[in-house]
Parts: C-alpha cells; structure tokens; sequence
C-alpha cells in the first residue's frame, strides 16, 4: 500500500471523491483519502487496511465497500460517520491518499504535487479525536494508544 500527502487540483470534496471512485474503477484498484493531520503514522492505515480486509474476508464488515471500512477501521470506530470526522479527507490541497496503485497512477488521477512529510498530526488533536486521556498519554506513546483504537474497533 502506498500512502501520499498531496495537493490536488480539485476544488471541492465532492470532485475529490469523484476522481477516488474513477481511480478505483478505472485501475481496480484500492484508494481513499484522509485528512494527514487525523492520521499518526503509516502502520495505523496499514492496521486498518489490513483489519478491513480481514472483516469481508470473515463477513463482519461493517461498510458495503472496502474504503468505507477501512475509513471507519483507521477512526478507531463502527460508525462511518463518525470516522468521517476524526479522520476524513477536508482539504482537497491538503490530503492523505492511501491506495494500492502505483504512485504515478494516483498522481495522475489526483494529485498536482506530492507534499511532506506525509503525516502531520498534532499530539494533542489527534488524541482529541480519538479520545485519549493525558494520563493514558502517560504511560503510553499517543502511535500505541491509536493503534489499539484502530485494532479494537470491531468491539466497540
């Protein structure tokens, strides 16, 4: 899976979404968009992609569609919704793509240039959304503590 911050040349969400199912469709392959200051590392979106997998491989999806349940997986939650806002795409200049297509073909379907470093998150926003208290920040590292959302969503 290949991750990458990008600057994209669509003006609103709505275009964005629309080049991603065009992508998906067009390449059969895999691609969703985050918001990089939600996200705190590449193994969260591996985790969720990989826990996303496992759900309709065992049918215990909890989306229609594999970007839909790797957008809840990644937000640590059952409830698309909600993952929509913890750590969905909100800028079309400053988005998070992972997909399963070679790099060139996401940056021709999307992107105007490739941004960095990838991930940006704030310690304290990104354990706002997600819910982490100071004091498990105390005894954990914030990736650790989002990494066991991530893994625990199907128990929520």
């Amino acid at each position: 899976m290949l991750c990458l911050r990008l600057a994209t040349r669509f003006s609103s969400m709505g275009e964005l979404i629309d080049a991603l199912v065009e992508l998906r469709r067009r390449e059969k392959c895999f691609a969703q968009a985050f918001d990089p200051s939600a996200i705190i590392s590449e193994r969260q979106l591996l985790l969720a992609y990989e826990n996303a997998k496992k759900a309709f491989d065992e049918r215990r999806n909890i989306a229609n569609c594999m970007d839909g349940e790797m957008m809840a997986r990644a937000g640590g939650t059952r409830k698309i919704k909600e993952a929509l806002a913890r750590v969905g795409a909100k800028d079309t200049a400053n988005v998070l793509i992972c997909a399963d297509c070679s790099k060139n073909e996401m940056l021709n379907a999307l992107g105007e240039k490739e941004l960095k470093p990838t991930f940006i998150g704030e310690k304290k926003e990104i354990a706002k959304r997600f819910g982490i208290s100071a004091k498990m920040l105390k005894t954990y590292p914030l990736e650790q503590c989002v990494l066991e959302k991530v893994a625990m969503a199907d128990v929520e």
